[in-house]
């Protein structure tokens, strides 16, 4: 096999940095694309991972999501009680699979609690969606109604809610596309690649 090999000491000084700054980003390149490749050979491998529990977890997201769907477009022109009813509705729809996911066992105590984090968050939004409802009812429209991370954060929950599901490769499961996080907007529940 041949080698390439450049005398450095023959290249300018700008051409000896470029040839080394470029070494170094392939090298980070190939690091990086190792590190995911070797990331998702193991997710189920975490400690922290759904695990086993993924194909019920996933089951759960995809019936909910297929449930909402049904529901059909929002009415632009519903008053607030039919706007409070769909959210009452939806979030009925939602805690449904939220109770159908807590019974999912990961595999492993440290599994196990992740999901039950995550699970406690859905609880968190769930309640704060009620509470949106009653305010929408009473004719107020609540512009930050999202629980924070932390009590006194500014970032919502729903953030990490997802960060947990795309790492554990559950899309569908996301606030975003089962539009949780959504009161009085179109419902777009987006297309999945896995659908």
């Amino acid at each position: 096999m041949t080698q390439l090999h450049v005398d450095e000491r023959s290249l300018d000084p700008r051409q000896q940095r470029g040839t080394r700054i470029a070494l170094v980003a392939i090298g980070a390149g190939f690091v990086a694309v190792l590190g995911a490749m070797i990331g998702a050979l193991f997710l189920d491998a975490s400690e922290e991972s759904v695990g086993a529990a993924r194909g019920p977890v996933r089951s759960a997201c995809r019936e909910a999501r297929t449930a909402l769907r049904e529901l059909g477009a929002v009415d632009v022109d519903s008053t607030d009680q039919e706007l409070a009813d769909r959210v009452d509705t939806e979030t009925s729809i939602l805690r449904a699979m939220v109770a159908e996911i807590e019974t999912a066992d990961p595999g492993s105590d440290d599994g196990r609690t992740a999901l039950r984090a995550w699970v406690s968050d859905w609880r968190r939004l769930l309640d704060a969606r009620d509470s949106a409802a009653d305010e929408i009812r009473a004719g107020e429209r609540p512009s930050t109604w999202l629980p924070p991370e932390e009590p006194g954060a500014v970032k919502g929950i729903d953030g990490r809610m997802d960060e947990y599901a795309l790492r554990e490769g559950l899309a569908e499961c996301t606030t975003t596309a089962l539009e949780a996080d959504n009161l009085d907007g179109q419902r777009l529940y987006p297309e999945l690649d896995e659908e």
